[in-house]
């Protein structure tokens, strides 16, 4: 056993002073784990950089999980805790974090694995949100070939809310959108700022959708002052049904 895991697990490599990495005004983009950037540009610093951080997105442990897909889960916990100083209050918070990665309670069922969520209940593998799990009957670490990163789901979710709003809504310009509302009607809606002692819908007002306005809109802050139903002249010019 490496008398260094702790380090592996818990601190990103040195960095030098040398390069333009942390020069002040210098861009640094940084990365979530599928290789999108979270950020663009890191405030001015006024402080000497130092050259070792603490990876507060935990990434190093999961770097580790994925080395140790195949064994016996219970090994590999072992070996984490007797590495992980119970004094020390970061590597400890570390090992807090295991079941963010792994889900350890698990069973099998008729139709799959499922794994015991950390707030109770259960879910299917393909729904649980952990990238790791130890499978029921053998006790060996897995990896989840369900597991979709939590940035993923959400670009993925965005795509869907798009595509469903694209179904039901065109942009004209920043006042006005054409919607096929609740009647299945297209109509085409005037919008205007909301705030207070103006924020009725004309829209929400008439029935004529059970969507929030920020749903219904694709934005906040405005509602709708005006509606009216399209023509079939104007419908087939704009390609609509």
């Amino acid at each position: 056993m490496r008398k260094d895991m702790s380090k592996v697990i818990v601190e990103r490599p040195r960095r030098g002073h040398s390069g333009g990495w942390d020069k002040p005004g210098r861009t640094r983009v940084l990365l979530d784990e599928d290789g999108e950037p979270l950020r663009a540009r890191e405030p001015r610093r006024t402080r000497p950089v130092r050259t070792k951080s603490l990876n507060e997105n935990l990434a190093p442990l999961r770097r580790y999980l994925g080395k140790q897909i195949g064994r016996p889960w219970n090994k590999v916990y072992s070996e984490i805790s007797e590495n992980l100083k119970p004094t020390s209050t970061v590597q400890q918070h570390v090992r807090d974090h295991l079941k963010d990665f792994v889900a350890v309670e698990t069973r099998m069922r008729a139709d799959g694995i499922v794994a015991s969520h950390v707030w109770g209940g259960e879910r299917a593998l393909q729904d649980d949100y952990r990238p790791f799990y130890v499978h029921p009957r053998t006790g060996l670490l897995r990896a989840n070939p369900h597991y979709r990163s939590w940035t993923k789901r959400l670009r993925e979710r965005r795509k869907a809310e798009a595509e469903a709003r694209a179904q039901r809504m065109r942009e004209i310009d920043a006042r006005t959108q054409l919607h096929k509302l609740k009647d299945e009607v297209w109509w085409e809606v005037k919008l205007a700022r909301s705030g207070p002692g103006n924020d009725e819908d004309a829209v929400l007002a008439a029935g004529l959708s059970e969507l929030s306005a920020d749903e219904l809109y694709g934005r906040s802050g405005v509602r709708a002052v005006g509606k009216r139903v399209l023509s079939k002249s104007e419908k087939k010019k704009l390609g609509l049904s």
